[in-house]
């Protein structure tokens, strides 16, 4: 009897342990790899400003961290105005895989002409690709107003004048001035003023140069640039140092022949006079 109530406990035993009710934790939750029968994407952010579109796309859930994974996908940008469509571009086959940060930043720049103050609208659609086929998933707008935006990525300054570099940030041709304030001792001493050139965001760097109205004398200065527009003010300081010029020291009077001889490719000159001088009197012996 002790023997069969032993093995009845036994067996009630290994048939109550979690490992025999498949109670395991770890199968409780999708996993990672889980994901890879899965393509699908977030938009986690949407922009289209004076300069181009922007697109944050999210592959993975944020809650659960489930990465999808990596696949194919279309983007069609269109810039329109007044339900009139003025540019448009399809950009095909991007690999849309996380990175490092977890997100896809995704930037565009169209190349059509704004014009400043008007209304525009941005926008991005989307398409995945299915067994080789992209097809159309969502699509994503932004409203924006066009206006200048431009930087002055570098001043120089001199004894003669001063120059800056202006780079646009915007399709919008820029309508500015550039404004040169020299100073010294914290005080202006002299102010020059040009107009910007007309450049928009595909344009290279373009550079302005002034001329002060005399030469510098030696000392330290500062030269502030204000690039000034319609919606823009941007200011760049350079501080420069004018050398004291090297005294120059006119040449001897005392011996004529001296200053003569000192004219660069006199000796050359000379020499071929005498040979010819030489030549003539040989054949006038003859």
């Amino acid at each position: 009897m002790k023997k069969i109530t032993g093995i009845l406990l036994l067996f009630l035993i290994i048939t109550l342990s979690p490992s025999a009710l498949g109670a395991d934790s770890s199968n409780s939750a999708i996993t990672p790899d889980d994901s890879a029968y899965f393509t699908k994407i977030y938009v986690d952010g949407f922009s289209a400003n004076s300069n181009g579109f922007r697109l944050i796309l999210r592959p993975y859930e944020r809650h659960q961290e489930i990465h999808f994974q990596p696949f194919l996908a279309d983007i069609e940008y269109v810039l329109m105005t007044q339900g009139r469509v003025i540019y448009s571009k399809r950009v095909e086959q991007i690999p849309l895989s996380a990175g490092s940060g977890g997100e896809i930043v995704l930037d565009h720049h169209e190349h059509s002409a704004l014009e400043s103050g008007k209304n525009y609208t941005g926008i991005a659609k989307i398409y995945l690709y299915s067994k080789g086929i992209p097809e159309y998933y969502l699509t994503a707008s932004s409203n924006f107003t066009a206006r200048n935006d431009a930087d002055i990525t570098e001043v120089y300054g001199d004894s003669i004048g001063a120059s800056a570099t202006i780079k646009s940030k915007s399709m919008v041709p820029l309508d500015a001035k550039i404004i040169f304030n020299l100073r010294q001792d914290g005080k202006i001493i002299e102010t020059k003023e040009i107009a910007a050139p007309p450049i928009m965001s595909n344009d290279k760097e373009k550079t302005v140069n002034v001329l002060w109205n005399d030469n510098l004398k030696e000392g330290v200065y500062m030269v502030s640039a204000l690039l000034e527009g319609n919606d823009i003010t941007v200011n760049h300081d350079k501080v420069f140092t004018v050398e004291k010029r090297a005294a120059v020291t006119p040449q001897s009077t005392a011996n004529p022949g001296n200053s003569i001889q000192s004219i660069p490719g006199f000796t050359l000159v000379m020499a071929i006079l005498a040979t010819g001088a030489h030549v003539l009197k040989r054949r006038r012996r003859r």
